[in-house]
């Protein structure tokens, strides 16, 4: 009963300490996947908001290109406005496709793919027209670059309202889903810390509730030993030290100073018991007599 007892308690011990071991490791999981869920979404808003940035930019360098005056003050710019064409290109291959390196993990959600590819907003083919007419900027002749480049125009007037207005589209739907997603790791946070909760309160039922009682009840029954013991021991009986014997009649002179027959007095003071017959000596004795 002891062993199986023992058995018992080890079994649902590991157990508990396995159901522990997994739930420690859910909930590891799940913060890190919130961990990696807000940098991702961190990243995604982000460079959707650089996105309206660069393409106010581009605009503006555009421009800049036209007021130009000196050579090397145009190239200079040239270049500026190649590289922020070259950004926003990047920039939406990474929001549409992924970028490992800019942690953006792609493969956007139904809506964002309707934002980027479907009417009305068609993200995706605005900015691929928008960074082209930049493109046919930068490929102009020098002859060309006037305030009445039609590339130019082109560039103002969708800097102006439509790319901003597509791009905060973008920007919104991200924030949207970010909050989102972020709100239901939450809430399987709240379920899991319930669950460690409702774990820790099955195992002090089941494992540490009788493991208790057993307990208390090999105490209680060591305690009720130990007192029998102590009063049997009390009760125990012994002659010990010199016992006052009368040389002639045998009698024994007790602590209080009467005398007592011999087998009385043994009776008294021990646990022993007198059978009473003849020894050899007494017997023959006894026959002759």
């Amino acid at each position: 009963m002891k062993v199986d007892f023992i058995q018992s308690m080890r079994l649902r011990f590991w157990l508990a300490l396995g159901l522990i071991a997994i739930l420690a490791t859910i909930t590891f999981g799940i913060l890190r996947e919130e961990t990696r869920a807000k940098q991702s979404h961190a990243a995604l808003i982000n460079v959707s908001g650089r996105q309206r940035m660069l393409s106010q930019r581009l605009a503006l360098f555009s421009l800049q290109l036209i007021d130009s005056h000196t050579p090397p003050q145009r190239e200079q710019i040239r270049r500026e406005l190649q590289d922020a064409a070259a950004l926003m290109d990047t920039y939406t291959n990474g929001l549409i496709r992924g970028d490992t390196l800019a942690n953006l993990p792609g493969n956007p959600s139904a809506q964002l793919r309707a934002i980027y590819f479907s009417p009305p907003v068609s993200l995706e083919k605005r900015v691929r027209h928008y960074i082209a007419e930049v493109e046919a900027l930068l490929r102009a002749p020098e002859a060309d670059l006037t305030p009445e480049n039609s590339n130019l125009k082109n560039i103002l007037a969708m800097a102006e309202s439509e790319m901003p207005e597509a791009l905060d589209i973008a920007v919104k739907q991200y924030q949207r889903e970010s909050e989102a997603g972020i709100a239901q790791l939450q809430h399987l946070e709240m379920f899991v810390l319930s669950a460690n909760l409702l774990l820790l309160l099955i195992i002090g039922h089941f494992v540490f509730r009788p493991m208790i009682h057993r307990l208390q009840n090999h105490i209680a029954e060591r305690e009720k030993l130990i007192a029998e013991l102590q009063i049997a021991l009390a009760n125990v009986k012994t002659l010990r030290g010199l016992v006052p014997i009368c040389a002639s009649c045998k009698k024994i002179r007790d602590d209080s100073g009467y005398w007592n027959i011999l087998e009385d007095y043994i009776v008294q003071h021990s646990e022993a018991d007198f059978t009473h017959s003849f020894c050899p000596d007494c017997k023959q004795k006894f026959d002759e007599e």
